[in-house]
């Protein structure tokens, strides 16, 4: 898949940010998604890891949604994604996310690869 080749193909800079897409599309597809808050409503649900200053996708997955019909959900999903993203990553860099991605685990897991790990908040959080 071409996906698997966009590491190869770049290297990033200092700044890294994960976050989630969702090209617009209204066909006929079994993990389409549907986000209220989006300006497309439906489409297709892709987690993406991209150098801050270029805009260019260094990782990326497509979300299927649920494993299947009755599993129970995914826990640590967004801790998952970021450490999916992330990997192969060299140390040395800032990845920022919002707070959909963030864990305790997550943040120990990436000071242990030498990441920078950084999480945005609303402006009206209390962050104590």
């Amino acid at each position: 898949m071409w996906t698997e080749r966009l590491p190869y193909l770049y290297e990033p800079g200092p700044e890294v940010t994960v976050d989630e897409q969702l090209v617009p599309f209204r066909g006929r597809c079994g993990f389409k998604q549907y986000m209220p808050s989006k300006p497309a409503k439906y489409g297709i649900k892709s987690w993406v890891a991209c150098d801050a200053r270029s805009s260019y996708a260094w990782n990326m997955q497509v979300s299927t949604g649920k494993a299947s019909a009755g599993a129970p959900p995914e826990k640590n999903q967004g801790m998952r994604v970021v450490l999916d993203l992330t990997r192969g990553l060299r140390g040395g860099r800032n990845v920022t996310c919002d707070n959909f991605f963030t864990s305790v685990e997550s943040t120990g897991l990436k000071l242990y690869a030498s990441l920078c790990f950084m999480q945005k908040y609303p402006i009206n959080t209390d962050i104590r």
